[in-house]
């Protein structure tokens, strides 16, 4: 079955990490799906004022979910 498994993900070239196939709420606590580069640093997209966010979301940098997301803690 793992055999089975792996050779899905390979044809369909699913990576562990992907979150186009996430539920909403594992999105939300995703541990990659909210990093952006901002002048050289990895940030917490949730942690960024509104605009940037929205920057973000408009170029696919970040999922696109209600605000109402708070930073991970």
């Amino acid at each position: 079955m793992a055999n089975k498994a792996r050779l899905i993900r390979r044809e369909l070239k699913l990576d562990t990490y992907d979150i186009e196939f996430c539920r909403k709420e594992i999105v939300e606590r995703h541990p990659t799906a909210w990093l952006i580069e901002v002048n050289g640093f990895i940030v917490d997209a949730r942690a960024m004022p509104p605009p940037v966010q929205a920057e973000a979301r408009r170029r696919g940098l970040i999922p696109d979910l209600p605000a109402t997301v708070s930073a991970a803690g």
